[in-house]
């Protein structure tokens, strides 16, 4: 039986939703993360809105950006699309504490066999958590980022990794930026693209880096005098529309562009972008109760007004709420990964003649810079970041 991709499990209006939870919570940061993922708190909130009621819920769901009942389908059709996406990995569970008497209804709509079971021994739930996450990241991320010396005693989690390789690899120039902010750092990759894969409008430059599977990295270079957070919003807007700026072939010199001209064999035929970026690695650890305006959380964890009555027989609220992130930009593909977990207590030959003139657009990232992972073909936004520093 051919499976459902995510484009058709997905409305437009429910890729969106989940796109504009990533913008609304990163750029209500004071810092934007080296790399997070909205995608890997979407699900979670639903899961959490099918167990809220009353002001609680109607919280969760403004911040999911969907209804009950899209809450209650949401995860699921999620979770079955991603297995047609190979180049994507998205897992969901729930395991409770001895304690706990959740409400049947409530398990019967997570997403498949979601449900384990915790001892309330950290010696014990530990490795088992710990093999989840790194099982469902393929070893990206080997921890659940949850402390188990507090008390939990519902936890649910997701776990999503993203791998693919690029169309056009890049070449690794052995050596750091020559000029510019970053002069003598970095890691220095260059690809020459002849195709349009840059785009520009006053206020920043948007590179397209194609990779297989229907996985397409972009990187946002803009103002240098501009907030990381303005950056990342103008970045989503690219992401989610083609028609956005203008093609740098159609360009003048711009933020982060400047032109070249040489002579070739052949005439031009295609626009030409050479694009010069870091290699970069980078992790963070995040609590997102710190965030939990922007998330949609600050009832849901307030160990007095939280309402979770639809999904267990005790008061419960969220006592913790973390992400665990990694992503890598290599010369030969992109791969990220997030573990997101939520903790919920008790409340209490001779070379060719050149005679072909040629003008080649080069894009250069070094200064800092914001990135985002999308779905190709559904614009759905997987892992988002800031690189502040170049990779060593």
């Amino acid at each position: 039986m051919e499976q459902t991709t995510l484009q058709d499990a997905l409305s437009a209006d429910e890729i969106t939703a989940a796109n504009e939870l990533t913008r609304r919570w990163l750029t209500a940061r004071a810092e934007v993360p080296a790399v997070a993922s909205g995608l890997g708190i979407w699900p979670l909130l639903a899961v959490l809105a099918t167990g809220a009621v009353e002001a609680t819920l109607e919280e969760l769901l403004e911040a999911a950006g969907i209804d009950i009942g899209q809450a209650a389908d949401v995860p699921a059709a999620l979770l079955d699309a991603v297995r047609s996406a190979p180049a994507l990995s998205l897992a969901v569970a729930a395991w409770a504490g001895p304690r706990v008497t959740l409400d049947p209804e409530w398990v019967a709509g997570l997403p498949g066999d979601a449900i384990g079971a915790l001892t309330g021994d950290p010696a014990v739930d530990k490795p088992v958590l710990d093999d989840w996450a790194s099982r469902n990241t393929g070893g990206l991320i080997d921890r659940m980022p949850v402390d188990l010396d507090e008390s939990i005693e519902l936890l649910l989690a997701s776990a999503l990794s993203v791998r693919t390789k690029w169309r056009t690899p890049f070449e690794e120039q052995y050596g750091p930026f020559r000029n510019g902010p970053w002069k003598d750092r970095g890691k220095v990759l260059s690809a020459t693209y002849r195709e349009e894969v840059l785009r520009v409008d006053p206020d920043a430059a948007v590179l397209t880096v194609a990779g297989h599977d229907d996985i397409d990295v972009l990187l946002a270079i803009g103002r240098a005098e501009a907030p990381p957070q303005e950056v990342m919003s103008t970045l989503i807007d690219a992401a989610a529309d083609p028609r956005w700026g203008r093609p740098a072939s159609e360009a003048t010199p711009s933020i982060g562009v400047t032109f070249r001209e040489y002579q070739g064999s052949a005439p031009q035929t295609a626009p030409e972008t050479n694009a010069v970026v870091p290699a970069f690695t980078l992790d963070t650890d995040l609590d997102l109760l710190q965030d939990a305006a922007a998330l949609g959380l600050e009832l849901a964890s307030d160990d007095e007004f939280a309402q979770f009555d639809r999904l267990a027989a005790q008061r419960l609220y969220i006592s913790q709420a973390k992400q665990a992130c990694t992503a890598v930009f290599s010369a030969s593909g992109f791969e990220a990964a997030a573990v997101t977990a939520f903790g919920m207590a008790f409340m209490g030959s001779a070379p060719p003649q050149l005679i072909h003139k040629h003008r080649c657009a080069v894009v250069t990232f070094d200064r800092p810079f914001a990135y985002l992972a999308r779905h190709r073909p559904s614009g759905l936004i997987l892992i988002a970041g800031w690189v502040a520093e170049p990779g060593e």
